[in-house]
């Protein structure tokens, strides 16, 4: 077989070495790739810049409609050692085109945050307060960042509880996503969001944000009264997946219930008359108010999300909509959103809980890319 043609520029190698601080990005290894000079031997590198889209037609995750300069520029590679190269290039499925984007931000964004002198980081965050109709402060936001720090003015953004038009809650959110990406590379971005505010808001806001800023995500302690995570060790991974042990290729709704808050009754889903032909549940053993206490929980919501989506869009390929059932905090909520990939998923549409009202859950915003 012909080997691919490989010609990087020098601005993508600077890019990519020094964004990865030249280091594996593979979050389990992120060893050094140079091994140092000996008295008889002068120094190895041992990194590899990886192909995201194969550099070639017939290589893992080939794209045929990438021209060469596109395959070896630097939004389609990453920096890995040779061990991990190997297992990334073996594993195609496994290292989906919006797993391996996820890891190089991640690794990008942990190397800015964690290795500049204290981890302090030398660029600040832009706080995204995003709120329903009733206010609240921001007043311990700076505890809760530390050790990093806020930059610039809180930009603050307000939605309906209960909205006319749940698509002009979108266009609104949608709108300033826009402005907050605009500026730079979208993935140089650091978000600080602290939400409190309809379920649907916050899963569009997490879905027009997309993977490519580095976004910190926190929850309001009601009982504390604060912003900052408590001081305490991560939970046990407790969540459990349900609903994708089987393929449908008739199928054309699906819907995806979080238990997190509350078990979401199947009578409230029965209330809104949809066509689910499949349902997929995401539960945990007592779903309460009070179930996030760590930001690994939201690591974890969101990697069984993005899991569970890319399942389904294999099990289930022509399905023609997903319907999204949540009961969860606001932040996960974020999280949830970020890993709906609009390019590869059908249309999404969610709904908005009323304790008092029949049915229950109302359609709202639609999320069609």
């Amino acid at each position: 077989m012909k080997r691919a043609k490989r010609s990087y520029t020098d601005r993508t190698v600077k890019l990519l070495w020094g964004r990865a601080a030249g280091r594996c990005a593979m979050p389990e290894c992120r060893i050094e790739l140079f091994a140092d000079a000996t008295e008889y031997d002068p120094i190895v590198t041992i990194g590899e810049m990886a192909h995201g889209a194969a550099a070639s037609d017939g290589g893992p995750r080939a794209n045929p409609n990438l021209r060469e300069q596109e395959r070896n520029d630097y939004n389609n590679l990453i920096l890995l050692c040779q061990n991990c190269h190997a297992r990334f290039d073996g594993q195609p499925n496994t290292y989906s085109e919006e797993r391996w984007r996820e890891i190089k931000a991640s690794h990008e964004a942990w190397v800015r945050a964690s290795l500049p002198e204290r981890g302090r980081s030398r660029t600040g965050w832009t706080v995204l307060a995003l709120r329903g109709d009733h206010p609240f402060d921001l007043a311990t936001a700076d505890e809760a960042v530390s050790p990093d720090f806020i930059a610039g003015t809180p930009q603050w953004l307000q939605v309906p509880t209960d909205a006319a038009d749940w698509q002009d809650v979108d266009a609104s959110i949608a709108a300033r996503a826009r402005e907050l990406l605009a500026a730079g590379d979208a993935f140089d971005r650091r978000l600080a969001v602290f939400p409190l505010a309809p379920v649907s808001a916050c899963i569009s806001l997490g879905y027009h944000l997309t993977n490519r800023p580095h976004v910190r995500l926190f929850q309001y302690h009601r009982d504390d009264r604060t912003w900052a995570w408590p001081k305490r060790p991560a939970p046990a991974q407790d969540i459990v997946v349900s609903g994708l042990e089987e393929e449908d290729r008739k199928c054309r709704a699906v819907a995806f219930l979080f238990h997190y808050t509350a078990v979401i009754t199947d009578a409230a889903i029965m209330g809104t008359a949809v066509p689910v032909e499949r349902r997929v549940d995401f539960r945990v053993p007592q779903p309460s108010t009070g179930w996030l206490q760590h930001p690994e929980q939201m690591k974890w919501a969101a990697f069984e999300a993005r899991r569970a989506f890319e399942r389904a869009i294999q099990l289930f390929p022509h399905a023609k909509a997903w319907h999204v059932f949540y009961a969860g905090p606001a932040p996960v909520g974020v999280a949830i959103g970020q890993q709906i990939n609009p390019t590869m998923c059908p249309r999404v549409q969610l709904y908005e809980y009323r304790h008092k009202e029949t049915p229950s859950y109302r359609a709202s915003i639609l999320l069609e890319g």
